[in-house]
Formats: structure tokens, sequence, C-alpha cells
């Protein structure tokens, strides 16, 4: 059914842009492009071309939103709520790590803090050497 719906929505959009483009503007638009002047009269009477694409337009953009509303709905996951962006980073964040006096990282337990029974020498920093 989202297929369907899909392709229907393609069609729209692509029929709803050529809608577009061939309705004259106060400049003639595309309509004059394609046909000269007197191209959209032939067909369509004097003010019949305007009215039938004015019409068409209409339906059209009525079907497009409907499409996208249907698209919406055929593809909307009930089982979970949505996921906002500060939660995904919260759960694909990395665990913190530490360091020890073996070089080896461990991972701090859950108050942040490294375990009780290991003890880290303090880093030695320019400021501690007397020279």
């Amino acid at each position: 059914m989202e297929t369907l719906l899909l392709i229907v929505h393609i069609l729209v959009c692509l029929v709803l842009i050529v809608s577009i483009l061939l309705q004259a503007s106060k400049g003639g638009g595309l309509s004059t492009a394609f046909g000269g002047g007197g191209g959209g009269t032939a067909m369509f009477g004097g003010a019949g071309a305007a009215t039938f694409l004015s019409k068409a337009t209409t339906v059209l953009a009525v079907v497009f939103f409907l499409t996208c509303i249907g698209l919406w709905y055929a593809s909307r996951d009930d089982s979970s709520a949505p996921e906002t962006a500060a939660e995904r980073a919260l759960r694909e964040q990395p665990v913190p790590l530490r360091s020890t006096p073996s070089g080896l990282p461990q991972p701090l337990d859950q108050a942040g803090q490294g375990s009780a029974t290991e003890r880290s020498a303090p880093a030695a920093s320019s400021t501690d050497t007397v020279r």
C-alpha cells in the first residue's frame, strides 16, 4: 500500500509541476513558450485555459497534501514514541574511561569515579619539579 501511495505521490508531484509552469502569469509564463501566444486559447477557448489549469492545480494540490498525510500515516511506527536528538546522543554516548598507572583505560563506576581498590599516582607536572 505504501509503495502504491508513493508512486501516486510522485506522479502527482510531476503533473503539479507541469500544471503550475503552464499557467499564464502577467508576463505570459511558459504557456506562451509552447505554441506561441494563442496555443492555450485554441484548445480551451478564450478563458478556458486559465480556468482549466487553475482547477487542475487546485485538485492536484489537494491530492498532493492527501498523499503526504497518507505517506506519513503509513510510515509511522506505533510501537514506540519518537526519540529526540538528546535521547539519541545519551544512548550513543561512549562510556567514560580513566587511565590507570599501567596506562590501560578502565571504565568508571556509576558515580563517575574510579574503583576504590585501585589508586593511581598523581600526575607529575612541570611545577612539581624544583630546578
